[in-house]
């Protein structure tokens, strides 16, 4: 996967990756990397981490593991708030430190500090430390250079995480901040406010000490060895970035795309099975309803989903394919909140007070997948269209055969304990979306082992 990247990633002229993602998945509630992790255990981490810094570095890209000093713990955004995780110096390096010393060991040549507090060490380097002194990786010597540079022995570059997310902003002034983060160790400040204010902050920094000599000397070596080793210095600017039509040569390669459908065939995930409904058919499922679930679509999800079809439309097509009748619901709620204000509230009356029969249901239709595409960002769950009553919620397990599918987040079954299948895709592109099928008609067994608590420590996801 990491080799693949890499070739993908350099044809467009890039040479630097923020990958991979050492976090831990400790906490299902978490919305930052719920589908970003490798796993909840470090070991399993470790060794994905490694195996993609060796894959990415082998195609020309040098890896940035991140979000030191590890995310996973808190349920909270960084982008939104504060984040804290809260494992004690000896948990932590039973963890995370872990991870990233064996990374350090193996030569990882950058990391991404985050805007995450890690208290047990911040005060076990600083006694002194109030916890309202206590600050943000990102921000912390203590973090950076005594556990970092000091505990751990790392002597790459350290780049900040996104300068503009509220766990950074909201620890002190911008003025403040800008300068701080290089005194507290980083070596690069990832993005702008505003380019000119953040320059002179920065040197406004450099010029009343916060900066010193020393430490800005040590930064601008570190930045010039990283680019000597991407040989930056040698490698002509076309070179680098090649004509359009060199790199899209490189792009989605017939060998590449193989690899593509062995990740998904060995990731696709069936949690839980509790009926006797594989392999789905034609024959015993002629008429399938597709049921799109959503979470809150903000203007960052649709920017990141793109324009490509959504994972409904592949299910749809390939359903159809195979020889299956497939429709997908339309929910109402979509179309009444597309009403002027002063009408939406009796079409909503209208809608609860005509509920369909049961009976209508099982006889339209002889099997249901629920597929979820939420993508957890900015803490978020399902949203529910209707509180009870429609096709939305799968409320009719006992009614009609149902199958859910998550094509982001693997931790829905806290949302729907009541389905008896459930299944994490990882995610809903076309070669995921054509594996799933062939796995849900039996032409290929689920292969994939839950790197997860996919039951989020729920009795009741298990019934």
């Amino acid at each position: 996967m990491g080799r693949v990247a890499g070739i993908e990633a350099s044809a467009i002229g890039c040479n630097w990756s923020f990958a991979p993602i050492v976090d831990i998945n400790y906490n299902w509630r978490n919305p930052i990397i719920s589908n970003r992790s490798f796993s909840s255990d470090p070991d399993t981490v470790l060794e994905m981490a490694l195996a993609y810094m060796k894959g990415i570095q082998e195609s020309g890209i040098q890896p940035a593991a991140k979000h030191f000093p590890g995310d996973g713990v808190d349920e909270r955004d960084q982008h939104l708030s504060f984040s804290i995780n809260d494992f004690s110096c000896e948990k932590w390096d039973e963890t995370f430190g872990k991870v990233y010393q064996g990374l350090i060991d193996a030569g990882l040549p950058s990391i991404m500090a985050g805007h995450i507090h890690l208290p047990s060490y911040e005060k076990y380097f600083s006694p002194e430390l109030s916890d309202e002194e206590c600050l943000p990786a990102t921000l912390s010597k203590p973090l950076l250079t005594d556990l970092l540079r000091g505990k751990l022995g790392f002597n790459g570059v350290i780049v900040t995480d996104a300068s503009h997310m509220v766990a950074m902003t909201s620890s002190m002034k911008r003025s403040e901040l800008v300068p701080q983060a290089i005194a507290a160790g980083c070596d690069l400040f990832l993005f702008f406010n505003d380019p000119d204010e953040d320059f002179a902050y920065m040197m406004d920094g450099y010029r009343n000490g916060v900066i010193t000599e020393t430490r800005l000397y040590d930064a601008l070596c570190r930045i010039l060895g990283f680019k000597a080793k991407l040989n930056l210095h040698k490698t002509p600017k076309e070179q680098i970035l090649p004509p359009k039509e060199a790199a899209m040569a490189k792009i989605g390669l017939p060998e590449n795309k193989a690899i593509f459908r062995q990740v998904a065939d060995k990731a696709i995930t069936l949690v839980k099975n509790k009926q006797a409904i594989f392999p789905i058919s034609p024959e015993k499922h002629p008429r399938v309803l597709l049921v799109n679930i959503k979470g809150v679509e903000g203007g960052f999800g649709k920017m990141v989903a793109g324009s490509s079809k959504s994972a409904i439309e592949i299910l749809q097509e390939q359903l159809t394919k195979k020889g299956f009748s497939v429709s997908i619901y339309e929910s109402p709620m979509d179309n009444i909140l597309a009403l002027p204000d002063e009408e939406q509230v009796q079409a909503i009356r209208n809608e609860y007070s005509q509920k369909r029969p049961i009976s209508d249901l099982v006889g339209q239709y002889d099997l249901i997948i629920n597929v979820a595409n939420v993508h957890m960002s900015t803490v978020q769950r399902i949203v529910w269209q209707a509180t009870k009553g429609t096709p939305d919620i799968p409320f009719y397990v006992h009614e009609i055969p149902t199958i859910f599918v998550s094509v982001q987040c693997p931790f829905h079954l806290a949302d729907v304990p009541q389905v008896k299948t459930y299944i994490n895709a990882y995610d809903g592109k076309q070669d995921t979306m054509e594996m799933l099928v062939e796995k849900l008609m039996g032409y290929s067994d689920f292969k994939g082992v839950s790197p997860v608590d996919a039951y989020c420590g729920f009795k009741d996801t298990y019934i």
